[in-house]
């Protein structure tokens, strides 16, 4: 139930569900023929279009989500035994794709092939299953294996962890795997903005972990440009995908689970 909740509740607070949610009260507001009350509530669901959609609000929220751990460098990892590399980057071939999908996360694939070629660990570890209302029919992991062994990475060096379907799971699943390892030292792989969450989460299981952060979004740009402020369909999806990291991270303490 809870991977439902997860999924569903945030749409509430995410700026599409908020406009849909305004549209529907000015709706019914009209209906009740409060014409000047429908009007103050279709300017409000401009205006929380326009703003969330504006490129210098999304990189602002993303940003702050990325600068807990900023990417580093392949020679500032220390080497150790395990890598670990969370899901959310690849889908299979389905009908009528001919080959797998990659997702915009998929720098962290090849962030760990980088780590294993650099001799910065000698399994990878990767975690990802699906959402129980996935039409996939293979885990990601095992996706995600497939390109790992196109970029170098031995089939013998990797271990799947194919039945977590969120963050938590992700540590618990894999937490298992890393003990039968004898892992002292592990890295972690996974996106900037995410790494704050999935390392709390590890630490709450006893699990030490150096963060390697991959898929930064937000640059630096010191020039800012009337473009910055106006209405962009990807600077809509950043936006979002902060706020759910947000959610993520308030619902997790609440848990208990980081």
């Amino acid at each position: 139930m809870y991977i439902y909740l997860s999924k569903i509740l945030p749409l509430l607070v995410l700026p599409v569900g908020i406009i849909i949610e305004l549209s529907v009260i000015a709706f019914f507001l009209l209906m009740a023929g409060k014409r000047r009350a429908t009007g103050m509530i279709l300017v409000c669901a401009i205006l929380v279009l326009w703003v969330s959609s504006m490129p210098i609000v999304a990189q602002t929220l993303v940003g702050r989500l990325e600068r807990d751990y900023p990417a580093i460098r392949l020679e500032a990892v220390p080497a150790g035994k395990c890598i670990v590399l969370l899901g959310g980057t690849v889908q299979p071939a389905l009908p009528p794709r001919v080959d797998l999908n990659m997702l915009e996360g998929i720098d962290r694939v090849r962030k760990a092939a980088q780590l294993y070629r650099a001799g910065k660990g000698q399994v990878v570890v990767v975690t990802g299953g699906n959402q129980p209302w996935s039409p996939l029919a293979e885990p990601e992991a095992r996706s995600i294996k497939t390109l790992l062994v196109e970029w170098g990475v031995p089939a013998s060096a990797i271990l799947l962890e194919d039945r977590s379907r969120n963050t938590y799971e992700n540590a618990v699943n894999s937490g298992e795997l890393l003990k039968d390892l004898d892992c002292v030292r592990t890295s972690l792989v996974t996106s900037a903005a995410h790494m704050k969450r999935s390392v709390g989460v590890f630490a709450k299981q006893g699990i030490d972990v150096f963060p390697v952060s991959a898929d930064v979004r937000v640059i630096e740009n010191p020039r800012l440009t009337i473009l910055d402020f106006l209405p962009d369909a990807d600077a809509l999806n950043m936006t979002s995908d902060a706020i759910r990291e947000w959610i993520g991270r308030g619902a997790y303490r609440i848990q208990g689970w980081t």
